[in-house]
Order: C-alpha cells, then sequence, then structure tokens
C-alpha cells in the first residue's frame, strides 16, 4: 500500500464558492475518514479566507506569498512560489499529489521533481471548453498531462477527446455528491421561480437568458441568480431595470444551496461547458425540472429531454421556461424523474475509487 499522507493542489480557495472548491474539500474530508492525512496547497496569500469550512484535521498550506492568486506576476516570483511549494511537498513528506485540472500542473510537476511522488491531474473541464477560451490545447498545461502518472475525468464520455497515447493512464472518477433525501418532497412548483448558480463568467453563459428577459419582460416569472464573478458589474449595468423590479436577482455567494433551490420550480443550465455540473446534481436532489442547452445534451445521466427537463437551442431558453411553468402535470413529472436521476447517480462511490487509485490499485 501507498502511503497514507495526501497533497491536493488547486490555484486558489479565496472566498470562491464554486464546484471545484467544494470537490476538493469533500475530497479531502472523505479521505481523511479513511485514515488519510490530508494537505491542501493553493497560490493564495497568506491573509486568503476559503468560503468553505476546512476542517482543523486538514492543513491549508497557502504558497502565494504576500501576492493574490489569478494576478499576473512576474516570472521570479512565480519561480519563488514553486520553490516555497516544492519545499512544503518535502517538509509534509508528500508521496501522493493530486492537482486539480491541468493548467496549474506544470507549477507542481517542476515542485516535485525528483521527489518520487505519484502524481495524479484531477481534471475539472471537459476538453469542450477550448472551443471557447484564447488559449490553444496544445498549451503547456496540457502538454505537460503525458508526464502525470495518472489521470482522472469525471465521466466517461469525456476519455476519448484525450490523445490516444494518454488514455490508458485515464481513470473515471465522479465527483463526491451530498446523500440523497430519504423521501421525495415537491418543490415550490407554483412558485414560478427559476433558479440558477455558478460563477458570473463566460462559462455560465447566463447573458441568452438575461437579454431574452431583458426583451421580454415577463412579469410573472422571477429569476434568482447564485455566485459572483467578473461579470457582476456588467450584469448589474446592463440589467438594472430588470433588477430594479425583481424580476432578475443577484444573490451573491450562497452557503445553503439547499435552501436556495428549494424555493424554485425549475433550474436552468445554459453553460457553454462543463466537467461535472456540481450545481445541477444539486437541483437533481432535490427534484427540479431542468432546462439546459443542447451543449449539455452528452450529460444523459443528469438530464434528457422531456424526461426531467427541456434540453434547447440557447434562444429557446426563456420560451421553454415559460412553457413548463403553464404545464404542472408536466413539472411535477419531471421533477420526481429528477429525483430519480440523483439516486441512480448516487450509486457510484467515488472515495473507493480515488483510494484504489491512490494506492495503485486501479
Amino acid at each position: 500500500m501507498r502511503n497514507k499522507t495526501v497533497g491536493f493542489v488547486c490555484n486558489s480557495l479565496e472566498n470562491v464558492a464554486g464546484g471545484l472548491e467544494r470537490q476538493i474539500i469533500r475530497t479531502s474530508k472523505s479521505f481523511l475518514s479513511k485514515g488519510f492525512k490530508i494537505y491542501i496547497f493553493s497560490f493564495d496569500n497568506l491573509s486568503a479566507k476559503s468560503f468553505y469550512e476546512i476542517p482543523n484535521e486538514i492543513k491549508w498550506i497557502k504558497c502565494g506569498g504576500e501576492i493574490q492568486a489569478n494576478k499576473f506576476i512576474k516570472t521570479i516570483r512565480r519561480i519563488n512560489q514553486i520553490l516555497f511549494l516544492r519545499k512544503k511537498l518535502n517538509q509534509y513528506k508528500i508521496k501522493n499529489l493530486i492537482t486539480f485540472h491541468h493548467g496549474i500542473f506544470p507549477r507542481v510537476l517542476v515542485a516535485s521533481l525528483f521527489y518520487n511522488i505519484y502524481n495524479i491531474v484531477s481534471e475539472r473541464n471537459s476538453l469542450s471548453h477550448y472551443k471557447y477560451i484564447k488559449l490553444s490545447k496544445t498549451n503547456l498545461g496540457f502538454i505537460s498531462l503525458f508526464f502525470a502518472n495518472k489521470i482522472t475525468v469525471q465521466l466517461g464520455s469525456y476519455v476519448n477527446d484525450y490523445p490516444f497515447l494518454l488514455r490508458k493512464r485515464i481513470r473515471v472518477i465522479s465527483n463526491i455528491l451530498k446523500k440523497p433525501l430519504k423521501n421525495y418532497k415537491t418543490p415550490q412548483l407554483e412558485s414560478n421561480k427559476v433558479s440558477m448558480a455558478g460563477r458570473l463568467s463566460l462559462q455560465k453563459n447566463f447573458t441568452p437568458l438575461l437579454e431574452q428577459i431583458k426583451s421580454e419582460s415577463p412579469k410573472d416569472i422571477q429569476f434568482i441568480i447564485a455566485g459572483e464573478g467578473d461579470l457582476k458589474s456588467t450584469f448589474k449595468e446592463n440589467y438594472s431595470e430588470l433588477i430594479k423590479n425583481k424580476t432578475v436577482v443577484f444573490k451573491g455567494n450562497i452557503r445553503n444551496m439547499d435552501f436556495f433551490l428549494s424555493q424554485s420550480a425549475i433550474f436552468c443550465f445554459p453553460s457553454l461547458w462543463e466537467g461535472y455540473p456540481n450545481s445541477l446534481a444539486e437541483a437533481l436532489r432535490l427534484g427540479l425540472p431542468i432546462v439546459t442547452s443542447k451543449r449539455m445534451q452528452y450529460l444523459v445521466e443528469f438530464v434528457e429531454h422531456d424526461v426531467n427537463g427541456l434540453v434547447v437551442d440557447d434562444h429557446k431558453l426563456l420560451d421553454s421556461i415559460k412553457i413548463l411553468l403553464k404545464d404542472k402535470y408536466k413539472l411535477n413529472f419531471m421533477s420526481q424523474q429528477s429525483f430519480k436521476k440523483y439516486e441512480a447517480l448516487n450509486d457510484s462511490k467515488p472515495i473507493n475509487d480515488w483510494i484504489n487509485l491512490v494506492e495503485d490499485k486501479y
């Protein structure tokens, strides 16, 4: 059996309430419950605070020095961060290192050279995201995957997106989810409220629906969005009238997602790309019908057209929501199907897969 010390690396945990942050902490806690010693490394500055609570038994090492994560820095300062990470990997005798996404893996690879560390890259996006960003797929982060011992992806459909030479190293490990509710409870299907959740960013693609709402100004539907991000000020400026009359409500980061989601009749999910759609899974857990983009049609484990939601083109998002809200019978049927979807998702035991991978049995 391999060493039972595991390190996780991510870019930042500072006041971020995204799926990656939830997963790194959930996975860490699951390892901890199995007797592993856990360290989390990030490139946050020393004053950073995590949005989600990190148990005292897990040590969080901030490698950013005085520099804030996600900011451009000079090469010499980046080298200093890498050297600091290297020092800490040696100090805490890390033998198993899980890096959350390939973008930061080159730094981790350099920091771990000659330390006999078992390097796992846990990819958090589908490779389809390269269609929507400026960065070429042949970037240093992607090339560095050829030096990883193992790579994890969250869904089996992602494996064939990788070069043939990498596929033997890839393992499919789904996200660690909350336990299903013991019994189905009908959400607020009469509320005419539509919830959305995610970082206010290009990826989550809230703009098409917001533009449709702005154009039609539906007075009998309220759209409630959880999340923070770079586009917040743009949204507040562009949709000020909708915000003023409370047709659209921006709630910021939410700690109690169950309460937030349970107040709505539909969950809308228009992302450009995803890895493992955590907010979608949380909506299924509470039995919410889904309206999503055709880009998500491969996510059959989560949503199927006319079964537990509607899978439509972007320009039909608002129309589809209005049609569903008027058909309470279909809403109720889809709600129950969403609940069943979540129960099926929860049948997997990802922590066992993680442990087998770390112990080199997978």
